[in-house]
């Protein structure tokens, strides 16, 4: 079984949890990628830069707090866990 969620759910996380992540955006959507294929051969970007539901206020966008875009990727849903340990990790900066 599959899922479809966007880099900008993964990203909202890490911001969220992990306050001093000093990765930027672009480089934490390409981690979450390279992790995905790696874990989940099957898994495929539907969409590359679909806008976020937060819309695209300088408020609240940057390159280190939320996109104004983010990739959806289709995965299997059996990863889902460990995608956030991941994102644990990487937030916590134990992975770059």
């Amino acid at each position: 079984m599959s899922i479809q969620m966007g880099n900008d759910e993964f990203i909202l996380y890490t911001r969220k949890n992990f306050k001093n992540c000093h990765i930027t955006n672009d480089q934490l959507g390409k981690t979450i990628w390279h992790w995905l294929q790696e874990n989940d051969p099957t898994s495929e970007i539907i969409e590359r830069g679909q806008p976020c539901m937060w819309g695209s206020s300088e408020v609240i966008t940057s390159e280190m707090t939320l996109p104004k875009t983010a990739a959806q990727f289709q995965f299997s849903i059996t990863i889902l866990p460990q995608l956030y340990a991941f994102l644990g990790k990487v937030g916590a900066c134990e992975i770059s």
